[in-house]
């Protein structure tokens, strides 16, 4: 019977560890589009930078360009002023060069302007500039490692169904069964549990002394009286249990 009872402990492990690698690989493609949402976020954020970059040294051509227009607009006052010969002429001439010039004055401030966005872009653009040369590679280099941990998942789940297949085989029927109808009854699926401490190490009730003593000799299946888990018991382990953690743990000892 003991032996019998390591083969449902053996069971146990291997049904907590085949749900954890079904939860892990369910949780495949939302792990896989977290790391390439990273990746373009980080490709999001240099396009933006190299973008305003760009958009100041466009706007401060354009300006430049303004400039350029009002200078004539300017100069062409000038010399309407040296050649006015009446007063509204001479007036004329005096507010188109003034307000070029004052235009000047404006556009020269925007350049300043648009040649900080620009230095600004620049310099965090310098900053990143090893990322930018490997953003795609490390986009790769995550994404291949990513898929050969899946891979390796996936064989392991495989490995650890043929194995449950086998020590589920192995045992008596009336004992599978027994198995089954606990962990498929009961929410966590834990079937199986140790007696330590004189309690039940899923759900923490005290066990009678007769009831432990039975537990310790392992010659039949006894089941908790509370959780109606099967109790099995590793002898020399007196560990304290300190937490309701320690439930999820109880057949992996």
């Amino acid at each position: 019977m003991k032996a019998e009872l390591q083969q449902l402990v053996s069971l146990q492990n291997l049904d907590i560890s085949i749900r954890r690698l079904q939860a892990e690989i369910e949780a495949i493609p939302l792990r896989r589009a977290e790391i390439e949402r990273e990746f373009d976020q980080r490709a999001s954020e240099i396009r933006a930078l190299e973008t305003r970059r760009d958009d100041a040294r466009h706007e401060r051509a354009r300006i430049e360009k303004e400039i350029a227009d009002q200078r004539s607009k300017a100069e062409r006052g000038d010399r309407n002023l040296m050649s006015a010969k009446r007063q509204e002429e001479y007036t004329a001439a005096i507010r188109e060069a003034d307000a070029a010039r004052k235009q000047i004055l404006a556009f020269e401030t925007q350049i300043l302007e648009q040649m900080e966005l620009a230095e600004q872009a620049e310099a965090a653009l310098k900053e990143r500039a090893s990322e930018v040369a490997s953003l795609n590679s490390d986009r790769d280099s995550a994404l291949q490692k990513f898929d050969e941990e899946t891979k390796a998942q996936t064989d392991q789940l495989n490995a650890s169904r043929v194995e449950r297949d086998r020590v589920a085989a192995a045992l008596p029927k009336a004992m599978s069964a027994l198995y089954n109808r606990i962990s498929t009854r009961i929410r966590d699926g834990i079937a199986v549990a140790e007696a330590r401490n004189s309690a039940c190490a899923a759900c923490f009730m005290a066990l009678r002394p007769q009831v432990m003593a039975q537990v310790r000799r392992g010659d039949e299946i006894i089941i908790c009286d509370n959780c109606n888990r099967i109790l099995y018991y590793v002898t020399g382990n007196n560990k304290p249990m300190n937490s309701a953690s320690e439930r999820s743990e109880v057949a992996t000892t």
